[in-house]
């Protein structure tokens, strides 16, 4: 294999195989009383549509019982126009329509975009709350989008805007709901995104770098060997070429 064509699958390995390649980044939130994970996933197809997918589970402590039952999220550089979602979970319904802009109240918290609720009332409705994700429980939302420029959003945008108009609480990128906890109280908690850690390399890609090195390191002793041999029929020739002294016969 020559030198270029090491090179190259060097390159590819490096490229399958670098910390933060994988673009999805991790939701955690930590309450009064309520507790979730979760992951927030984007991808695009094209400038005009794109899908995100939020993964949560509900990490409250089993003492505190207590259901996950709402989360809203902002709309970045209000560039999403249109929304539609499918939850895992059917009881959860879709939150902002029809504008996905400043609709969704999440006092103090001020006004999200989009989201996702139990019950007809929203974010901060009442109701029954067990319909809502139990301790425990793990649920999947994707959301598809359409509008313009969704192929230059990427998780780390969403993670940067933020709620409107604020009413004492801060503006937050990321807002969940929680109620029905065994002391009758409940909880707003807001999401921390975080980068995830860098990801293991695989056996098979260890042992395709692993060789793709030693092959270059062994091209590079035959170069040097190779080298040094040419050196060497290089001073052979030029100590042939010199002239040799005459020799002189009989007595000095």
């Amino acid at each position: 294999m020559k030198l270029k064509g090491l090179i190259t699958i060097l390159l590819l390995v490096f490229a399958f195989w670098v910390p933060g390649a994988s673009a999805s980044m991790i939701l955690v939130g930590h309450g009064a009383y309520g507790d979730f994970s979760g992951i927030f996933d984007y991808s695009y197809t094209d400038a005009t549509h794109a899908k995100l997918k939020v993964e949560l589970t509900n990490t409250s402590p089993a003492a505190n019982g207590g259901y996950l039952t709402a989360f809203v999220f902002n709309n970045p550089g209000d560039k999403i126009h249109g929304v539609s979602l499918a939850a895992t979970d059917p009881d959860f319904k879709l939150l902002g329509a029809p504008s996905f802009h400043n609709r969704i109240k999440a006092s103090p918290y001020g006004y999200f975009d989009i989201g996702a609720a139990v019950g007809k009332d929203g974010f901060l409705g009442g109701g029954n709350p067990k319909p809502g994700m139990a301790v425990g429980a793990t649920e999947t939302f994707t959301f598809s989008f359409t509008g313009y420029g969704l192929d230059t959003l990427t998780e780390l945008i969403f993670s940067n805007a933020l709620s409107a108009k604020p009413q004492g609480g801060g503006a937050k990128a990321f807002e969940a709901r929680f109620r029905g906890f065994n002391n009758c109280e409940s909880d707003k908690v807001s999401g921390i995104f975080l980068s995830p850690p860098p990801p293991v390399p695989t056996p098979s890609t260890l042992l395709l770098l692993g060789s793709g090195l030693a092959g270059l390191a062994i091209m590079g002793r035959r170069r040097l060997h190779n080298a040094s041999i040419s050196k060497k029929k290089a001073g052979n020739w030029l100590i042939l070429g010199k002239p040799q002294p005459r020799r002189r016969w009989g007595p000095n």
